[in-house]
């Protein structure tokens, strides 16, 4: 009887962090596969230069997150060019100096806040889809950036402070894993422990009984969109520092994987759920595949077969579970 009782908080642990666990050795195993492949890919510089540009399909995967948690087949596939966009106007504000770092800042946290603004309009207040929704404002702001630029080269530099917080390094140890520490334990208190989160995640779980219950559902789901374009804009500024230059499309390629790393990280589509650990293990899994894939020969088709694999075996397994339930 004993012993079933210590094995109880165990299996309690188990059954409410397995997706995460399974994402964790996951990661391991890719990295053993990588070490007999190639021989040089289990190390210490290997692991933080993997997790380093995860950080920012992690940073994107929240906005996903946010989304996905307030239901209604929630995604923003808008994030890539409101990213964009916020880099390119921060780069111009910011000019490479640091003290003109917050107004730059603050222009690109304006964009983004305007763009979730319209998001949320048209998902929440008219019931739009949402794909539909942030798929037309993301080809709007493509139009807008190309308009902008006309075919010149994109002025401005991002501040040096801030490239040394997302771009550089402390020894092996890469300085932007402090902000998404920072987001991480923000994001996790602001879900679980505020009166928005927790209504964010009873929209997502069950809209009707959310409504009974009081609930604004229009005003939390749109609010989770304008905190989606913030956080877009804000993790375009760090792609801005990331990079020391900003240009056309520069977010534009972050979109899918940052949707694939909510859901090999085992978070639920379906609304209700908002474990940012699971997306940033998620993050790290695409990440540590695509460095194997390259590493292996296959590059940038290989990146995109073995994620769809992956992807597609993790949506599987999910349905499968979900019917056993």
């Amino acid at each position: 009887m004993g012993r079933t009782d210590k094995m109880n908080p165990l299996l309690a642990f188990w059954t409410k962090y397995q997706k995460q666990i399974i994402a964790a050795l996951i990661i391991l195993a890719l990295f053993i596969i990588g070490e007999i492949a190639t021989g040089h890919f289990l190390s210490i510089d290997q692991f933080f230069l993997t997790v380093k540009v995860a950080a920012l399909v992690a940073m994107f995967g929240l906005c996903q997150m946010i989304c996905a948690a307030s239901g209604a087949s929630g995604l923003d596939l808008s994030v890539g060019y409101v990213a964009t966009i916020a880099a390119i106007f921060a780069a111009r504000f910011m000019d490479g100096k640091n003290e003109n770092m917050l107004v730059g800042l603050l222009v690109a946290l304006a964009i983004g806040l305007v763009a979730g603004a319209v998001n949320g309009f048209f998902i929440s207040y008219l019931r739009l889809p949402a794909l539909i929704i942030t798929l037309a404002v993301s080809n709007i702001i493509q139009g807008i950036i190309n308009v902008y630029t006309a075919g010149a080269k994109i002025d401005g530099k991002p501040s040096p402070a801030l490239v040394t917080i997302f771009a550089k390094m402390t020894g092996v140890f890469p300085n932007i894993l402090i902000p998404l520490a920072v987001m991480a334990i923000i994001a996790m208190i602001i879900i679980y422990k505020t009166k928005w989160g927790q209504e964010l995640l009873a929209v997502g779980s069950n809209e009707t009984s959310a409504y009974l219950c009081g609930i604004n559902v229009k005003r939390v789901r749109f609010t989770a969109y304008v905190v989606s374009g913030v956080l877009a804009s804000f993790t375009g500024v760090a792609l801005l520092a990331y990079m020391n230059m900003a240009f056309k499309d520069m977010g534009s390629t972050y979109v899918m994987p940052s949707i694939a790393a909510v859901v090999v990280g085992g978070v639920s589509m379906a609304g209700g759920d908002g474990n940012y650990i699971g997306v940033i293990l998620g993050a790290i899994v695409l990440q540590t595949l695509t460095n194997l894939f390259y590493a292996l020969g296959l590059g940038e088709a290989g990146k995109w077969v073995g994620i769809g694999v992956v992807l597609l075996a993790v949506l599987i397994a999910y349905v499968r579970e979900k019917k056993k339930r």
